[in-house]
């Protein structure tokens, strides 16, 4: 039996990691979390992202806070799941703290692997600590959706409102120039000094042809990819079966459709025209173009 998981969903954010997720997760031989969104008041029984790595590496002397998790967060989110170890981060060294946090962090994988050959989870928020997980799982697979930034600063509008916070309509340049130095060029930046590999697709390349995406994915872990088993993959991790299964399952806030401010809301490759001045969407691309040519080259993009 494996003694770790065997892959993770690092990044980027707003760019369809939940999809990559819930695709994986319908493999007969893969299991992967979070597969479907999580937002309720209480989820210990619903794993979502578990910010696992971004949170340790907050105990790391040179870590970028603004880019990790408090450990204290443990103590109250996650399912609770690791609280009662955070006591143990004041008395014990940091690298035996780390191998029992691990080893937390490995029974929880194995319990959702169940009989599946294969487990991974995703937390976008990974994509800046790359390097840290292979100091705890050397070699560990890595899977990385990119996105047109315009895009994803729509995305981030809207789930901004979704949550309560933003409350204006319009998508302002400060809003939007903000989103691409606080979050887009920061990623853009790890992927480059990342020396380790990644196995990296685009969300358009997803939304235009997900049977390849996913067949590209599969080799990559490899396991099976016959057409049959890809096909069931994209048919139940399709955005309208998504939020079919989410109206279902959500058992502790009322489940509202808010158009456009959903908080599921599938995301149409081009919506920024809809959405965005175009000076603003040429700041974007100015602003972000000279890094994406780059990551695109290294990672074998078009």
């Amino acid at each position: 039996m494996n003694t770790r998981p065997d892959f993770l969903i690092v990044g980027m954010a707003r760019s369809g990691t939940l999809w990559a997720s819930a695709a994986l997760n319908e493999h007969p031989d893969i299991a992967c979390f979070p597969s479907m969104p999580v937002r309720t008041t209480s989820s210990e029984h619903r794993l979502g992202e578990m910010h696992f790595f971004n949170t340790l590496a907050s105990l790391e002397p040179n870590s970028n806070k603004a880019r990790t998790r408090p450990l204290s967060d443990f103590l109250t989110k996650y399912g609770n799941i690791f609280s009662d170890l955070v006591p143990l981060a004041q008395n014990l060294p940091r690298k035996e703290f780390y191998a029992i946090a691990v080893e937390r962090y490995r029974a929880l994988c194995e319990k959702v692997r169940e009989n599946k050959k294969m487990v991974g989870e995703s937390t976008p928020a990974y994509i800046f600590h790359l390097d840290f997980i292979d100091t705890l799982y050397p070699g560990i697979k890595k899977i990385c959706s990119l996105r047109d930034p315009k895009d994803r600063v729509v995305s981030w509008h809207f789930n901004s409102i979704s949550k309560g916070k933003k409350t204006e309509q319009k998508i302002t340049e400060d809003f939007a120039l903000d989103y691409v130095k606080d979050c887009i060029l920061p990623e853009y930046e790890s992927l480059l000094a990342y020396k380790g590999s990644v196995c990296c697709y685009t969300y358009e390349h997803m939304s235009r042809a997900p049977h390849e995406v996913v067949r590209n994915l599969l080799h990559y872990l490899n396991m099976d990819a016959r057409n049959g088993i890809i096909e069931q993959m994209v048919k139940n991790a399709s955005f309208d079966e998504m939020r079919r299964r989410h109206a279902e399952t959500v058992d502790t806030f009322a489940y509202e459709d808010k158009g456009e401010n959903a908080w599921l809301r599938k995301g149409v490759v081009g919506d920024w025209k809809n959405h965005m001045h175009s000076d603003i969407s040429e700041k974007i691309d100015s602003t972000v173009f000279p890094l994406h040519k780059k990551v695109f080259a290294k990672y074998n993009l078009i």
